[in-house]
């Protein structure tokens, strides 16, 4: 199976992230405030991206009403469970707001736009 090299660079740029917040997290001690902040707002969308590609690895096989019944549901729902992850963290946790907000939607958008990605690609080799 041939791999995309696009493929594992978009794979590459989270991981990436996350090691170095891990690493500013251990360099710098008194920055837990800005860790956990980042921390959850790479977690929150990281979650909402697996749920994703799940709703489209198991709806893809369906018909196509089911598989638009499965994809674009799935998405209402994480919508909804992304808001309810936001207000819980804004409330609930110690995070500082503006890291927060900006992690959370740099990564829902990247996220979604490799949800793209995937979708026209696994379309693509099925018609192959």
């Amino acid at each position: 199976m041939k791999i995309n090299k696009l493929f594992i660079i978009l794979s590459l740029i989270p991981i990436v992230f996350l090691l170095f917040i891990i690493q500013n997290y251990f360099h710098q001690k008194d920055s837990s405030n800005l860790f956990f902040s980042l921390f959850y707002g790479y977690l929150f969308p990281t979650f909402n991206f697996v749920l994703g590609v799940l709703a489209i690895h198991f709806g893809f096989e369906k018909s196509d009403k089911l598989f638009l019944i499965i994809v674009f549901g799935g998405l209402v729902a994480r919508l909804f469970l992304m808001l309810g992850l936001i207000l819980m963290a804004l409330k609930f946790l110690f995070v500082s707001l503006n890291s927060f907000i900006f992690t959370t939607f740099i990564f829902y958008f990247y996220y979604l736009l490799v949800e793209i990605f995937f979708l026209t690609k696994k379309e693509f080799v099925n018609k192959l």
